[in-house]
């Protein structure tokens, strides 16, 4: 399992380490708002994360960034298409899974990328 220690930049480690304690503390709403400070942090780290791809299945090649979660705090496609990724917040309350699912992801991602 991925854990906050294995993120090398001291930064993102903090902001992910925040956001473990907020969703602890059973506030999803705050920890959800704070993983998107995180990830847009992280694409400023690593930007070849825009760039890089996944192919879900055969034949089939996307950005890899698509894959954020559309739980309410959405990755806006077009901005991704322009190289600018913006997310757009669509609600503003979120349940605990929905903030660990941004908190998986955003984790994972960082690690897979050597943040």
């Amino acid at each position: 399992m991925a854990k906050p220690e294995q993120v090398h930049d001291e930064r993102l480690r903090g902001m992910l380490q925040d956001v473990h304690g907020q969703m602890r503390a059973g506030k999803a709403d705050v920890a959800v708002r704070r993983l998107v400070e995180a990830f847009m942090h992280l694409l400023e780290l690593k930007p070849e994360i825009k760039d890089a791809t996944v192919t879900p299945r055969p034949g089939v090649t996307m950005p890899a960034i698509w894959r954020w979660p559309q739980l309410g705090a959405n990755l806006k496609m077009d901005s991704v298409r322009t190289g600018k990724p913006e997310i757009e917040f669509v609600r503003e309350r979120f349940a605990l899974s929905e903030a660990i699912t941004y908190y998986e992801f955003t984790l994972e991602t960082a690690i897979r990328h050597g943040a």
